[in-house]
């Protein structure tokens, strides 16, 4: 995944565009972009990244929840 930027800045980043955009509909490539930076923020935190990770990934995944229900 090409990020630019810290992971922690572009989840903000993400939850930030999420909430922006709630109740419009979101391309799939934004959702599929978000769905990767997910994956790539659980990773780095598995390796040991800051605990700052894991509150924004709760954030963006709480966000992504919302709108499937």
């Amino acid at each position: 995944m090409d990020l630019h930027g810290s992971i922690a800045t572009n989840l903000s980043s993400a939850v930030q565009s999420a909430r922006r955009l709630s109740g419009h509909p979101v391309h799939a490539d934004t959702l599929s972009h978000w769905t990767d930076l997910l994956h790539h923020a659980r990773r780095e935190l598995e390796a040991g990244s800051s605990e700052v990770l894991q509150s924004l990934i709760v954030e963006l995944e709480t966000e992504l929840a919302e709108r499937t229900v």
